[in-house]
């Protein structure tokens, strides 16, 4: 038998302290959140509206759907994964812009505010909560890999 193998052991978590450290962290990868001013407006690009412009810039149009990414973040945002506090959700966009959102955001649930919300955000890089106190979203420093959870192998 060979002794040079050691096992750590380890006390083992009650369920609650188990269920504390245990999240789920998204990552919205190449979002189409892209602001642009046209006509002396800054607006969020999409398919619909900026089919041209976007043509005469060299982009697809069909890329541009932000009206997907506020599907999804309304879907993930009303989760019971996120009720329960166990969510983390990033998006990354075409631009390799990160932005973390806070679990309590509630996202505006028609297009048109959700698109001045974001070009607010990518414009002033933050998004306060009317109270002034908790930031709903705010633009971090790239890597994503420093704001994902270490693996541990002991975990389970």
């Amino acid at each position: 038998m060979n002794n040079n193998f050691k096992k750590k052991i380890l006390a083992p978590l009650n369920p609650i302290e188990k269920d504390k450290n245990k999240r789920l962290v998204i990552i919205l990868d190449d979002c189409p959140l892209e602001a642009a001013k046209i006509r002396n407006e800054y607006v969020l690009l999409n398919s619909d509206d900026h089919y041209k412009f976007l043509l005469n810039n060299n982009q697809k149009p069909e890329e541009y759907r932000p009206d997907i990414v506020h599907q999804c973040l309304l879907t993930l945002l009303d989760s019971p994964i996120n009720k329960s506090g166990h969510l983390e959700l990033y998006l990354r966009t075409k631009k390799n812009v990160l932005i973390q959102m806070n679990p309590q955001v509630r996202l505006p649930r028609t297009y048109q505010r959700f698109a001045g919300l974001m070009i607010q955000l990518l414009q002033k890089l933050k998004i306060r909560a009317s109270d002034g106190n908790a930031v709903l979203m705010k633009v971090i420093k790239n890597p994503i890999t420093n704001y994902l959870p270490v693996s541990n192998e002991n975990q389970f």
